[in-house]
């Protein structure tokens, strides 16, 4: 009796087995593969249990992820090491430098560590906070007519020369910000037909009203994004980057206040930013990354977004280092976005 309640356990146990049995998986739904993959860390692979001609790659290469051999010791605060192998490091800092990459994510680096992984969209040229925070100028500059010519803008600082030295020896905050200058000049703007008031006819009607009745400089920032970034990207889309003043074109070419004697000309310009930035962008060049235009491809002055009076506003011209006050508003020059963080 007890060798037959023996088999019927049996017979039922192999039964319920049978019942719960489920399809074996095949390697490629696993996701393994038969071919390689060069992001893949030496010994990084582990193979298909069920076929072991298909590989799967669990240890990505340090520098696939980021990480690079250069010494970070002397700029950054928090080095993480890559597990795969230590040689290889990654800053984790929030901090930047004058002449880092700035990149669309919102970090920052060495030009020398740039390896095409991220897009690159400026470069640093002024910090504050320990560089926690600062700003940007953009890869890319583009060319436009300030706009407005002739008209009064309600809010916006104007300097004349005779009023300017003193302002840039003591740093005044209006001089160096051209976030808060691009949203007055955009509000102020007159309708087509108001401008145009049938005094031009049709072939000079663009021009004219690009040159005397839009904001057209402001509007051409306000509408930039750099190249290989979508337009909406959260942090440096469309609508991120403004248009500077002069003390922030100052910073960007490099100048000491209290060397500041004149209104016009290249007293207390130093050129060292400058000289910083362009390194950065030759080595980004090098390095197979060509989006960029050089501040010396304008032999004429970039536009700041201080103004002079209703006609002209103040450029510098980065050939040289000089500034001035007569920028015709209605002149086509460079301009420079600047991107805050």
């Amino acid at each position: 009796m007890k060798y037959v309640l023996f088999l019927v356990m049996i017979l039922f146990s192999t039964q319920a087995v049978a019942l719960n049995c489920e399809k074996q998986p095949t390697c490629e739904e696993l996701n393994y593969s038969k071919e390689e993959n060069p992001k893949c860390a030496d010994n990084g692979y582990i193979l298909c249990p069920y076929d072991q001609t298909y590989k799967k790659c669990v240890q990505y290469s340090c520098e696939s992820l980021g990480f690079t051999k250069s010494d970070k010791n002397p700029w950054c605060k928090n080095i993480a090491t890559c597990p795969n192998n230590p040689n290889y490091t990654l800053c984790t800092k929030a901090s930047c430098d004058i002449g880092d990459v700035y990149y669309s994510d919102g970090s920052c680096g060495l030009v020398d560590d740039y390896n095409g992984s991220k897009i690159p969209v400026g470069v640093v040229f002024y910090i504050t906070d320990g560089g926690y925070h600062g700003k940007v100028a953009s890869l890319k500059a583009i060319s436009s007519p300030w706009g407005l010519h002739g008209t009064d803008i309600k809010g916006l600082k104007g300097y004349n020369k005779t009023s300017i030295v003193l302002p840039l020896q003591q740093r005044d905050p209006d001089l160096f910000d051209g976030a808060k200058n691009t949203e007055i000049i955009l509000q102020t703007e007159t309708t087509k037909a108001e401008c145009l008031n049938g005094t031009y006819t049709e072939d000079k009607e663009l021009r004219y009203y690009q040159d005397y009745c839009i904001p057209t400089a402001a509007l051409a920032v306000k509408a930039y994004f750099p190249e290989g970034v979508d337009e909406h990207d959260p942090l440096v889309g469309v609508g991120h980057w403004y248009f500077p003043a002069l003390g922030e074109l100052m910073d960007m070419y490099g100048y000491d206040p209290a060397l500041v004697t004149e209104e016009d000309g290249t007293s207390g310009m130093t050129g060292t930013t400058k000289e910083i930035i362009e390194k950065t962008l030759n080595t980004l060049k090098t390095k197979g990354f060509t989006a960029i235009t050089s501040f010396d491809d304008w032999s004429i002055g970039t536009w700041s977004s201080t103004s002079h009076h209703s006609g002209y506003a103040w450029t510098l011209r980065f050939t040289t280092g000089i500034r001035y006050g007569d920028g015709d508003k209605s002149g086509g020059s460079p301009v420079r976005p600047v991107l805050a963080f």
